[in-house]
């Protein structure tokens, strides 16, 4: 038999290895698709969590019905304050909690006798703390918990993202769905997944902070999200595995039906330290996590940076197991700089196929023997030959594996027809998109320029690009480095 790796092994608290029930998929289908939703701890004040989660399930349209709880009453955005779930004269399948912890218990009470399925707990302050009363505490809500048959989705979390059935933890996130699912015990870096990258397409077709994950856990999601039909790709925050076995299990089962990404939060020993007040999570020597995610089928991403690009490569980029790369749209500098990072990554740079060089021959015979791989634009200027039919004949080379087209809007913005000619590279690269089967990257930089009409342009040009399902970096290294790590993983 084969020998678990030793961070697999470790003998864990019973507390983090019973499981409340066997999981089915259907459980958890039925948890992200509540027909009611009750937040007890509900309040009128917009400073607090309790107002966040009515007001967000608003924001994003969630269709069924939402039931604000709070012992005082009142109302909350037009909507009335039960003084209790009691006191609901309806069904309530899920169960937002805000209240202290002190409360957690006579909660779950409450929630078996209205039938509720699952008790969602932004409420924290159990083992994170490690504080002994707060531990103990945690351990009397798993043993409550299983008693009633309440699932619990947390504690210390901020719980489910899925666009499409509109619900969300907050208002500022995206309501666009995408073929991402996401799992991640810090909800903190969920948002900022959802804030800063939405704009290259970082979109999710659901995606959970399951906080210290005491009853569902990175398991039960990952074993759910291997057989959701609107998950394409599936990225993953992990600071602590509860069952190392199962979980090892989990992810080979969803790496074998999509690939799956995994970044790990506690590598060294200062984070292992912030990871246990952060989610209680027993974290795991790097190297061994490492190769245990590889033995999985998975990859691992050393970075929230990396974990993006993997995930827009993986979402976006038509698959190919070749290393052969052709690059359009660079000036002379760059050009140089990437062939040297792409051989540094263990990909090739090869000269412009000879099909490709006899058709600059003919189109442009001034060019001939002076055009090489990667495509400096600035040789192309005034030719009469563009970036983009060059990169379409290297599409259609079979000397060419991957491609990488590279919009140059520093240069443009220097010419007096800035916008037409963004406009028109964009839309080139639109169009060889749509017509290659290899793995295609374009990059575009921020648009993080002091100049509004510069903004505009890059903003407008990334728009374009995203809403044409086409994978954009951020720069020249970050596209090679991901269409790299693709080309090992797939090999």
């Amino acid at each position: 038999m084969e020998r678990c790796p030793p961070f697999l092994s470790l003998k864990l608290p019973v507390t983090y290895v019973v499981r409340m029930a066997e999981q089915h998929p259907s459980d958890l289908d039925a948890i992200f698709h509540p027909r009611s939703i009750a937040i007890v701890g509900a309040s009128a004040n917009p400073n607090t969590p309790g107002y966040d989660y009515v007001q967000s399930l608003k924001t994003f349209g969630y269709g069924g019905k939402i039931y604000p709880v709070n012992p005082k009453g009142g109302e909350i955005l037009g909507m009335r304050v039960y003084e209790s779930l009691q006191a609901i004269d309806a069904d309530v399948d899920l169960v937002i909690s805000c209240v202290p912890s002190k409360f957690v218990l006579e909660l779950i009470e409450d929630s078996a006798a209205r039938g509720v399925k699952a008790v969602q707990m932004f409420t924290g302050r159990f083992s994170e703390t490690g504080k002994p009363d707060a531990i103990d505490l945690e351990q009397r809500l798993i043993d409550k918990a299983r008693e009633a048959g309440v699932r619990i989705i947390g504690p210390n979390c901020m719980g489910l993202l899925y666009p499409e059935m509109g619900l969300s933890f907050r208002t500022d996130m995206s309501q666009k769905s995408g073929p991402i699912g996401f799992i991640s015990q810090s909800g903190n870096l969920l948002f900022e997944l959802t804030h800063f990258s939405d704009a290259r397409g970082l979109r999710f077709s659901k995606a959970v902070s399951y906080g210290n994950g005491i009853d569902l856990n990175e398991s039960d999601f990952l074993e759910y999200l291997a057989t959701d039909s609107a998950t394409k790709t599936i990225g993953a925050y992990i600071e602590g595995v509860r069952d190392g076995r199962r979980f090892l299990q989990a992810l080979s089962q969803a790496a074998k039906a999509k690939p799956v990404v995994v970044l790990k939060g506690g590598r060294t020993s200062a984070g292992e330290r912030t990871a246990a007040s952060h989610t209680a999570a027993l974290a795991g020597a790097q190297k061994v996590w490492e190769a245990a995610v590889a033995q999985a089928g998975a990859l691992s991403a050393q970075t929230v940076e990396d974990l993006t690009d993997l995930l827009i490569g993986l979402a976006y980029m038509k698959p190919g197991s070749g290393r052969r790369l052709a690059m359009v749209g660079a000036g002379g500098g760059r050009s140089v700089l990437t062939a040297d990072l792409c051989e540094e990554l263990g990909l090739s740079v090869p000269p412009l196929p000879d099909d490709v060089e006899e058709k600059i021959a003919e189109k442009t015979p001034d060019l001939a023997g002076w055009v090489t791989n990667p495509v400096d634009q600035s040789i192309l200027a005034g030719s009469g030959l563009g970036g983009a039919r060059v990169l379409e004949w290297l599409d259609a080379s079979p000397g060419i594996d991957l491609l990488l087209a590279n919009v140059g809007e520093p240069w443009a913005f220097g010419r007096p027809n800035a916008e037409a000619l963004i406009d028109r590279v964009t839309d080139r690269f639109i169009e060889v998109a749509a017509a290659t089967k290899k793995p295609f990257a374009v990059v575009l930089a921020p648009s993080d320029y002091p100049d509004a009409e510069r903004w505009r342009m890059t903003s407008e040009a990334r728009e374009k690009l995203v809403a044409a399902g086409l994978a954009v970096f951020t720069s020249v290294e970050r596209a090679v480095r991901t269409l790299a790590r693709l080309a090992e993983y797939r090999s």
